[in-house]
């Protein structure tokens, strides 16, 4: 529907109108912030980037803390979004934009197939992106890229690396490399651990592969019938010390975590975590699919199976602080995963193996109907067997919880039981233990429950709090860590829209925690990647009270332009010329306008080539972007003339032709207006100014039109405010 037209457009300065560091996207409503509890923590909403990919287009995020930039994997598209935080705002909510997305398909790699994890250096030009090969049991890569997104030079480590850090001081980038088998089973690589040298020169970057050959393993490491035990040794995430002296590997699937030295380069030891007896008062969760909410004592060992962990100090000591998650290996040649109903004629439960149950009160929970009960319910079918091949134990995946263990000897300091549960039940009741691509309640008691899935420690005031992601339910639970043996429950936060299936923020995958210095706010904040729903939530603790009105001095609630100009500024697509100034009468460049009209319809180029040779380089994306999208074109096939002044019929092209391609909908003009010196406008203009008049984003003054003139930023702003409530207005019907 939409034909190609030749318009003359404009762009805008960084930092004038809207820069490269605005991001907004006029599609993306705020969700409905929850907090339950914790009226001593503040914490609210201040912004949302939205991928537009739907699920997997956000997964892990870096953050650069000098440059406020955020590093994004986005699995959708097989690439990695560069997001600028400096226009966050305390007690405002910004729609962040992409300022910048790279395709895996540009690192100049063959046969890789994945983005797994990505790192910032703390001080150098550096990004590390861990990449997994095609085939995936193949040796992976780590990807060296610049700020800026450009590709510097890779490495190669283990199979499929999955998760990619570097150490507090800067020295090194250690990798996991979790060696996952083909489906088939046919092959099936050994887990690694890398380490990268990144002190020398990219081109002289070393890399030191770690196997697991002759490392003591403890008795707890959990190890499956199904090949040998190195290549069931599976690393999948890492923590630094904050000495950068070691760092801890959590082996999901072998409910274990490995310590490395990182001066000798040498895996110590393995550890296994034990399990969470779930009979014994306390550890109560609800592991019936029942459509009830009713936490109880049952005969199941739950596997703690942490996925992402993190460290923190007190006291002098190190702690490891893991989300008990839980994962089965299920592939088409080999599941170890069943459910109670496939084994229930198979099961002679013993009391040898609870804390909680006597014999007597085991054989009556059976007569009951506790096996119908719990028929869905998920259990491995690799542990609990006794040699006659009857199950006298019954062993699930994760424990519902986090815990803290001593990171020298591994022994557990605290579990938080059944909180989760409780506390989901009480603040979700309708969507308890609900699932994250679907609403449906009780759906994940006979699974992992709420599905604890990172963490992130972070300091606010000088206290540490423990962020835990649920996965399933959608939020993140926050706890006081002052006493590591007991930890206390602050509070719990949600951004999910529970009124449809995927709506808001969805499946929180990663967090990242930003301290009050390092924030633009310069207050805490709490980034978190949501997989489903493809978006990042920004929170921030304490801060100004929300949607506070912004003012400039030079924009008095008088000023007929005020509800525009404030408007824009509220959705975060505009800022002053200075903190405090908006100088509405201010000419707008052409660079100015198209700049403001890619970011609030998100837009982004599909070509690395540029049409226009004169366009800064602060503003190529926006114009190529806008270009390629027919909403303008340049004077001519390769100048754009960026700082010329934005005439209104220019400003009027674009905006119809921004309303027409957002909307897919072409605009009827069924009452034209008879402007006086309509002749004055260019032929190739004048069905749009029409158009314009249509849409009531323009209109003239005294019956004329005044096609030439220039537009002030005032004039702008109103056309810009019209133009995204249009669009929203057509998108709602």
């Amino acid at each position: 529907m939409k034909m190609r037209k030749k318009v003359i457009a404009g762009i805008a300065a960084t930092g004038i109108l809207f820069g490269a560091s605005q991001p907004y996207n006029v599609f993306a409503e705020q969700p409905p912030f929850f907090q339950y509890e914790g009226e001593d923590l503040k914490i609210t909403q201040i912004g949302q980037y939205d991928s537009m990919a739907g699920i997997g287009g956000t997964e892990i995020m870096a953050y650069d803390e000098a440059l406020k930039r955020a590093f994004v994997t986005n699995g959708a598209v097989s690439g990695i979004d560069i997001l600028s935080f400096e226009s966050l705002k305390s007690g405002q909510f910004t729609k962040v934009r992409s300022i910048k997305r790279v395709f895996l398909s540009e690192f100049g790699i063959e046969n890789v197939a994945d983005i797994t994890s990505i790192a910032s250096h703390p001080t150098k030009d550096l990004v590390a992106v861990s990449v997994v090969s095609n085939p995936k049991t193949d040796p992976g890569y780590i990807v060296f890229l610049s700020k800026e997104g450009e590709y510097i030079t890779h490495v190669q480590v283990g199979s499929l690396p999955d998760m990619v850090t570097f150490t507090s001081d800067g020295t090194k980038a250690v990798v996991a490399n979790e060696g996952e088998p083909s489906d088939d089973y046919a092959v099936d690589p050994e887990g690694t651990i890398s380490i990268i040298d990144v002190m020398k020169e990219p081109a002289d970057f070393t890399v030191n592969t770690l196997t697991f050959e002759g490392v003591a393993l403890d008795d707890k490491v959990r190890v499956n019938s199904k090949g040998t035990v190195l290549q069931q040794l599976e690393p999948e995430y890492v923590a630094i010390s904050a000495d950068s002296k070691l760092a801890y590997v959590a082996m999901q699937e072998n409910n274990a975590v490995a310590t490395v030295d990182l001066v000798a380069e040498k895996i110590l030891h393995v550890k296994g975590l034990g399990v969470k007896d779930h009979s014994l008062p306390g550890n109560e969760l609800d592991g019936k699919r029942n459509d009830e909410t009713k936490l109880e004592r049952l005969p199941l060992l739950g596997f703690y199976m942490p996925d992402a962990i993190d460290t923190f100090t007190a006291g002098g000591k190190t702690y490891i602080l893991t989300p008990n998650e839980g994962d089965a290996r299920d592939y088409e040649a080999y599941s170890e995963e069943a459910e109670i109903g496939d084994i229930a004629d198979k099961i002679q439960l013993k009391a040898e193996h609870y804390g909680g149950f006597t014999q007597e009160e085991l054989d009556q929970l059976v007569a009951d109907g506790l096996f119908d009960e719990m028929k869905k319910t998920k259990i491995t079918l690799e542990q609990g067997m006794a040699a006659d091949g009857s199950y006298e134990a019954l062993y699930s995946y994760g424990g519902r919880s986090f815990s803290i263990f001593d990171a020298d000897t591994m022994e557990l300091v605290f579990d938080s039981g059944s909180e989760f549960e409780k506390i989901t039940a009480e603040a979700l009741p309708e969507f308890f233990n609900t699932d994250n691509e679907e609403i449906a309640y009780d759906k994940r008691s006979s699974a992992k429950g709420p599905e604890p899935e990172t963490v992130v420690v972070g300091a606010i005031d000088g206290k540490n709090y423990a962020f835990i992601a649920l996965e399933r339910v959608s939020g993140i639970m926050v706890y006081d860590l002052t006493n590591p043996s007991k930890p206390e429950f602050v509070t719990f936060i949600s951004s999910r829209d529970y009124s449809e299936d995927i709506k808001g923020d969805v499946s929180p995958e990663g967090l990242r925690f930003i301290s009050a210095d390092q924030s633009p706010t310069s207050h805490a904040l709490l980034a978190a990647t949501h997989e489903v729903s493809g978006t990042v939530a920004i929170y921030e603790f304490g801060g100004k009270e929300m949607n506070e009105p912004s003012r400039f001095e030079d924009v008095n609630e008088n000023h007929w332009a005020s509800p525009y100009i404030h408007d824009l500024y509220n959705r975060g697509v505009i800022q002053g010329k200075t903190e405090m100034t908006f100088a509405p009468q201010d000419e707008v460049t052409r660079v100015q306008f198209v700049t403001m009209l890619a970011s609030a319809l998100n837009l982004q180029p599909t070509s690395a080539d540029r049409q226009f040779d004169d366009v800064p380089s602060a503003a190529q994306d926006a114009v190529q972007a806008v270009f390629e999208a027919e909403i303008a074109t340049g004077v001519s096939e390769k100048s754009f003339d960026p700082n010329a002044k934005l005439t209104r019929e220019q400003m009027a092209v674009m905006a119809v032709n921004a309303y027409e391609y957002a909307t897919k909908t072409a605009v009827k003009v069924e009452t034209k207006q008879r402007y006086s010196d309509l002749q004055s406008v260019s032929n190739d203009a004048l069905e749009d100014v029409q158009k314009a008049y249509a849409l009531g984003i323009m209109q003239g003054d005294n019956g004329k039109f005044q096609p030439q003139g220039s537009s002030t930023r005032a004039q702008s702003a109103k056309v810009m405010s019209v133009l995204l409530q249009q669009i929203e207005n057509e998108l709602q019907e």
